[in-house]
């Protein structure tokens, strides 16, 4: 057994810039998981659904001063029209959208419906996790707080089983490993240790996260936090891979942790879903092999 570490850490990363067409990514980014939530609200809690859209809405106006949309063309309003649960809260849409361009901060503020724009990969981030922290806030202040959380598991979890990947079920444990250790592994600003444990068990560890945890520090709830960026990947990685992939996960950076430890498991081979010990995840570096075995199994 050998365990690897990948990437490099790197300063500035998230002021690197990226190209984007916001009117293509709009539904990518945003609105598919948007629309999703509010209609998976109105079926399992009916009786919230205008409070809800309603605190939202303010929500989302308490967070912008500009109106970007209200030069808008008729080309999001068709956007917009694709999503039959959003479209029944036209001031909810109005809002949205205009905290959705707000957290792209583009220098050309009218620029956001051209084909292409520049902006960095905090702005990036931003705009894809900051829209789910608040209105999975404005849940928790609908209606109480354990409640919201149970609602907004159920939902990131549905999501993902209604969204599976078409390529899901070709999938292979020791291939995906083969190929995150094969080329140029210092390129990627994520800091990763790999290991296969044993037969269908790939364990990795996040030594950074340069990218949910880096940006969303002033966001001050860190249980919403971990909900919005990491809950989902217990289901997104079966709904990318395959049922018989189950991802075990107990320590988060976004928590305050000082990795990510994660499992994935190939239930095919071996349904044993412990996950290994904190003192396993603390010595899991390279040339610590021999080490972190002693508490494997423990």
């Amino acid at each position: 057994m050998k365990f690897t570490q990948t990437g490099t850490f790197k300063k500035n990363t998230l002021d690197k810039l990226v190209t984007l067409k916001p009117m293509e990514e709009i539904p990518n980014i945003f609105l598919d998981k948007f629309d999703y939530i509010v209609g998976f609200v109105a079926k399992e809690k009916s009786e919230i659904i205008t409070d809800y859209v309603n605190n939202l809405t303010k929500k989302y106006q308490g967070l912008v001063e500009e109106d970007f949309s209200k030069n808008s063309s008729e080309e999001i309003k068709k956007i917009f029209a694709e999503f039959k649960n959003l479209n029944q809260y036209p001031d909810l849409n109005k809002a949205s959208i205009n905290y959705f361009i707000h957290l792209l901060q583009l220098k050309d503020q009218s620029a956001w419906e051209t084909t292409e724009v520049e902006i960095s990969m905090r702005a990036l981030i931003q705009a894809w996790v900051f829209p789910s922290y608040y209105f999975l806030q404005a849940l928790t202040e609908t209606i109480d707080r354990n409640e919201a959380v149970k609602l907004f598991k159920r939902y990131i979890t549905h999501y993902y089983i209604d969204h599976p990947s078409p390529d899901r079920d070709k999938f292979n444990l020791d291939k995906m490993l083969e190929n995150r250790l094969s080329g140029d592994t210092t390129s990627s600003e994520w800091v990763i240790v790999h290991s296969m444990l044993e037969d269908g068990k790939y364990a990795f560890k996040n030594e950074n996260c340069p990218t949910c945890s880096d940006t969303t520090v002033d966001l001050p709830d860190i249980e919403l936090k971990y909900l919005v960026s990491c809950y989902g990947d217990f289901a997104k990685f079966r709904a990318i891979y395959s049922d018989y992939i189950i991802l075990t996960m107990e320590h988060t950076i976004i928590e305050g942790d000082p990795y990510c430890s994660r499992v994935l498991h190939d239930t095919r081979i071996d349904y044993d879903l412990r996950h290994p010990p904190k003192e396993f995840w603390d010595n899991f570096k390279p040339g610590q092999e021999e080490e972190a075995m002693k508490y494997y199994k423990k």
